[in-house]
Formats: C-alpha cells, sequence, structure tokens
C-alpha cells in the first residue's frame, strides 16, 4: 500500500495497454479539491472516478486484509486515487486533511452509505469547528437529521471547560482614558483573551482581539462555544461614535468574524444567548431590543424595553427560557421577556437600594450583586419558578472594585483586575472564596468581563 501510495502513476501491468493513451495527459491529480475544481474535471467520468477512488480507499480501511494478492490491496491499486502519506491508521485520518465545507456534503452521504463511524466522526468535526458557517449554508445544514445536528452541537463543546476574561475599557472618564491610551508607546501589549488554568493557577494567553472590536462600553457573552462583542463605543478621528458592530471568535479554530452589524449603534448594551439567537438590550438613552438569527446572519428589530425603564448599565441573563434585567438605574426593578409572546412584564420588586455589578442565573434561581460603599455586596436571589426574593451579605475580599461574573460547571465566579473569587451558598450564609487564584492580567484600564469556553489544543484551520 505503501508503495502504491508514494507512486500515483503506477499501474497494473494487465491495465497498461488501457492507460497507455492517457500518458500524454497531465499527471493524477492528488487532492479532492483539485479532482473537482481542476482543469481534468471537465472529463465526465472524472468526478465518477474521485468517488470510486474513496469507496476503494473506505473498503480497505474497514475490511480486514487477509490476502496480499485477492484483498482490497490490489482493488486499490486499479483505482484512480489521490496520494495517502504513510502513516495513516483509518480513513477518517487519511481523508481529514482534504475535508473542506465544499466537499464535506459529499463525503458525509458516502460515510453514510459505507457506514464508516471513522469517516462520519471527520465530517461531523469539521462542520461542528465550522457551525455558524454551515448555519447559513442551507444546502449543508438542511442536509442534516435532528441526531446529527446534536452531534455536531455537542462536538463544538469538546475541550477544556475554562473561566476566560476580557479587559474592556470603562466610559468612565472615559477622555482621561483615551488620553491615556493615546501616549502609551507601540510596544505595549494588544487586548487580549485570557484563560485560567485550574491545574497551574495560571492566566493563560488565548489569543489577541482585533483592533476593529470596540471595548468600551461593549457586551461580550459566549453561545455554543462562540464569544461575541457588541456594541462600545468608538473613538475616530471626528469624535467618540457608538459602534453597531458584532465580532464572533470560533476557539476551535482560532479565527475572528465579523459578522452583521446591529440595525442600531448602542453602547452599555447587555448581549444576552437564548435559544440559539443573541438579544442585544438597551443601551445608554436606549429602550430598543433586536435579535440576531446566526442561520440568516440577520438582526430584527422585536419588543421594546417598558417605558420608564432608563435601562443604563442594567443587568440582564437568560433563565428558564426567558431574558430578565434588572439593576443599573433599574434599582429594585426587575423585568421579564418572553419570546415566545415577545412581550415584556413586570416582577415582583426587591429590596435593593444600589446599582448592581452583575446578575446570573444558576438553574431557575436568579442571582444580581450589588456593591455597596462600605465594601459589602448584598446578594439578591430570585426564585423564578416561585416568584419570591431571598437576601444575603457578604464582603468581597481585598478589593472595593465592582466585579463581573460567569457561571462554570453550576458555580459562579467573580472577578475584576485585583481578585477572582469563587461565590458560595451555604444554608443562609454566603461567601466568596477568593485564596486560591492568582490575580488577572491587567491593563489597568477597565473591567474584566468573564467568560465560558471549551478550549482545545492544538487549534484546527478549516478551508471553508
Amino acid at each position: 500500500m505503501s508503495t502504491i501510495a508514494e507512486t500515483p502513476e503506477l499501474i497494473l501491468p494487465e491495465y497498461q495497454s488501457v492507460f497507455i493513451s492517457e500518458r500524454k495527459k497531465p499527471l493524477m491529480t492528488k487532492s479532492c479539491d483539485n479532482i473537482y475544481s481542476g482543469p481534468s474535471f471537465q472529463g465526465s467520468g472524472m468526478k465518477n472516478k474521485a468517488r470510486s477512488m474513496l469507496c476503494l480507499l473506505t473498503e480497505y480501511y474497514t475490511t480486514k486484509l487477509n490476502s496480499l494478492e485477492n484483498g482490497p490491496l490490489e482493488k486499490v491499486s486499479r483505482g484512480c486515487f489521490i496520494r495517502i502519506p504513510k502513516g495513516f491508521q483509518n480513513i477518517g485520518d487519511g481523508v481529514s486533511f482534504q475535508l473542506t465545507l465544499g466537499n464535506c456534503l459529499e463525503l458525509l452521504k458516502l460515510a453514510r452509505r459505507k457506514s464508516v463511524p471513522e469517516l462520519l466522526k471527520a465530517v461531523y468535526t469539521l462542520i461542528s469547528d465550522n457551525y455558524l458557517n454551515v448555519l447559513k449554508n442551507s444546502a449543508i445544514y438542511g442536509q442534516l437529521t435532528g441526531l446529527e445536528r446534536e452531534k455536531i452541537l455537542q462536538l463544538r463543546t469538546r475541550g477544556k471547560l475554562s473561566l476566560c476574561v476580557i479587559e474592556t475599557q470603562s466610559i468612565f472618564g472615559l477622555n482621561k482614558n483615551i488620553s491615556r491610551l493615546e501616549n502609551m508607546s507601540s510596544d505595549q501589549p494588544v487586548d487580549q483573551i485570557y484563560s485560567l488554568d485550574g491545574e497551574s493557577n495560571q492566566w493563560q494567553r488565548v489569543t489577541n482581539i482585533p483592533e476593529e472590536a470596540c471595548l468600551k462600553g461593549c457586551s461580550i457573552c459566549s453561545m455554543h462555544n462562540y464569544l461575541f462583542i457588541a456594541g462600545g463605543i468608538q473613538n475616530t478621528k471626528n469624535g467618540l461614535f457608538c459602534s453597531n458592530k458584532l465580532f464572533c471568535y470560533n476557539p476551535l479554530t482560532d479565527i475572528w468574524t465579523q459578522l452583521t452589524p446591529m440595525n442600531q449603534a448602542r453602547s452599555q448594551l447587555k448581549l444576552v444567548p437564548l435559544d440559539g439567537y443573541l438579544y442585544a438590550i438597551g443601551g445608554e438613552c436606549l429602550q430598543t431590543m433586536e435579535r440576531y438569527d446566526p442561520r440568516f446572519n440577520k438582526w430584527t428589530f422585536l419588543a421594546p424595553l417598558p417605558k420608564g425603564s432608563f435601562a443604563v448599565a442594567h443587568e440582564a441573563a437568560a433563565c428558564g427560557g426567558e431574558i430578565y434585567i434588572s439593576g443599573g438605574h433599574l434599582f429594585y426593578r426587575l423585568l421579564k421577556y418572553n419570546p415566545v409572546q415577545n412581550q415584556w412584564e413586570e416582577c415582583p420588586f426587591n429590596a435593593s437600594k444600589g446599582r448592581s455589578c452583575d446578575m446570573v442565573a444558576v438553574g431557575h434561581i436568579l442571582y444580581r450583586f450589588d456593591m455597596h460603599k462600605d465594601s459589602r455586596i448584598h446578594i439578591l436571589q430570585y426564585n423564578t419558578t416561585a416568584k419570591v426574593w431571598s437576601e444575603y451579605i457578604a464582603t468581597f475580599p481585598n478589593s472595593k472594585v465592582p466585579f463581573k461574573c460567569s457561571v462554570l460547571d453550576g458555580t459562579i465566579y467573580c472577578l475584576n483586575r485585583e481578585t477572582t473569587a469563587r461565590f458560595l451558598v451555604e444554608g443562609e450564609k454566603a461567601t466568596f472564596e477568593s485564596t486560591m487564584f492568582n490575580k488577572v492580567p491587567s491593563k489597568g484600564v477597565g473591567y474584566h468581563c468573564p467568560v465560558v469556553l471549551n478550549l482545545q489544543s492544538p487549534l484546527s484551520q478549516t478551508s471553508v
């Protein structure tokens, strides 16, 4: 097999007369891409030969080689085939380096027909790695069964579940911060995403953030193991302007993409993922809301926030298939959005008397964190099923700086540039544990926004 693989011109003696007239033609192409796109494809039989080649390879790797004389080896030697490097142990490895979004559907059909689990896995992995691109491609996504779609989504969560952080720039004292940033030397580090390695207790760089992404007044979230950055304030030669841009980072391929911008430019908005959609809620002096559908790469306006809910610096979280907003200048109010009915409604009031740091959901419980001047943290807990509030008081260790929160494996992590802490509730007591975590790398220009991603190494690059 190795001899055949390394000698693409090899022809069995009994077939030399058949192919003698082909000697003057170009050598057999060595990749699926070339087979389908090269000039030789003009011949009507080339596509069938390529398919036949893959069938023969499938036979070889899925059948035990009982005889060198009569086994699949001789069949492969008589076919038109691509060059297979030495050392490949299965058909999935053998063709994975040639898989693209252009040929994955044909290979998927082949793998189904020939029942080749290795090839199926390779195709599923490719589609999973490029999930948003496939969602927008009905020619591919429409051919997947319900079980295959679930499998592909599960594959997106392979790798290590990690707490990641981005340092956003504060909008308060904006002119001062701009002057400071402009005076920084060119050798200052660029904005980056970091992840916490639980074993070494060290923050490690994941990737650089594009310079075009606004980190002042933006909102950040994750969905389907993608990271999204929306809105913010742009500093241009003509002054400061709100941004409507949406950036997306794929940790499985280490690729940034700019998606369709929002219909309305926003700063201090909230970007909330729910049931495969992104919701951009409010913003400074805005009560509008719009939803991003990744299948059509399109934003659509929905029901605006209720009148009187001047939602600046508000917090938002998805819980139980609905969206809740509170905090900021809403103070004690809690509003709930039902996406099925496209309606907002008022929830029971709470006892809050201050501005919130953040709000997250664990199961059917909302946790809202309010920081007071005496460094005490009021934790307001809302049971979305029973519709009742509970309150805890705790002290955030070693810091008076507002913090942000994220949920990892059902546990809430709260962090700022000085402290990373794990929030725990035991009975009627709430505590923040921080002794086991190192500080987050910081440039000291704003807030640290945590987000959870599944990271893997090494990263794979895919031709699309």
